[in-house]
C-alpha cells in the first residue's frame, strides 16, 4: 500500500490514494471515483453528496470538449446511464447516436440519505471512437461531476477536471 498523497491543483487540493488489491481512489468536493483494474476493464464506483446524477468523464487534454463522459442516476430505485462525447461545449452527444456505442455495464447503484453510488466497468478499450482509450501508466485528465437533478439535461452543480494517471496492479 502506497499510503495517501496530497495533490494540489491550483483551484482544489484532491486526495490520491491506493487501497488494497490494487484499488485506486479520488476524493474531490464531496465526490469520489474508486477504481481497479480487471482483465480488460476499469471497475468503478462513482459516489457523490446528491440525490441527482453523478458523472465521470476522460480526455487527453483539460477540458470537457472531447470527453468521454458517462452519467448516472437512480430514479424509482433503477439506476440508469448515459454514454456521451462532447462534441462543443454544451453540446454532448449520446454515443449511440452519432454512431458508437454504450459500452458501461451497471453492476449495482443505490442512493441512501444524500448521497449517490453507482459501481459500473467500462473496457479499457472499446474500439467505440466516442470512448476513451484507457493506458496504464499514461497520464491523462479525469472530470468528476454531480447535478443536483436526475435529469441528464440538467447542468452539474460541481465539476472537477484532474490530471490523472492510470496505476495497474502490481
Amino acid at each position: 500500500m502506497r499510503g495517501i498523497q496530497c495533490i494540489c491543483c491550483i483551484t482544489a487540493c484532491y486526495l490520491f490514494s491506493a487501497g488494497l488489491y490494487g484499488q485506486q481512489k479520488i476524493t474531490i468536493q464531496g465526490m469520489s471515483f474508486t477504481y481497479s483494474i480487471e482483465k480488460e476493464a476499469l471497475r468503478c464506483t462513482l459516489q457523490a453528496k446528491t440525490n441527482g446524477w453523478v458523472g465521470v468523464g476522460f480526455n487527453s487534454k483539460n477540458s470537457i470538449v472531447g470527453s468521454d463522459l458517462l452519467l448516472f442516476n437512480i430514479v424509482n430505485d433503477q439506476a440508469s446511464g448515459v454514454d456521451l462525447y462532447v462534441k462543443s461545449a454544451g453540446n454532448p452527444k449520446n454515443d449511440d447516436k452519432i454512431g458508437g456505442k454504450s459500452t458501461f455495464k451497471i453492476l449495482q447503484a443505490k442512493e441512501i440519505d444524500d448521497t449517490t453510488m453507482v459501481q459500473f466497468t467500462i473496457p479499457l478499450n472499446s474500439s467505440d471512437p466516442y470512448d476513451f482509450i484507457h493506458k496504464v501508466g499514461e497520464q491523462y485528465w479525469i472530470i468528476l461531476a454531480y447535478s443536483v437533478s436526475d435529469d441528464f439535461g440538467h447542468h452539474s452543480r460541481v465539476r472537477k477536471h484532474l490530471p490523472f494517471t492510470l496505476e495497474g496492479v502490481h
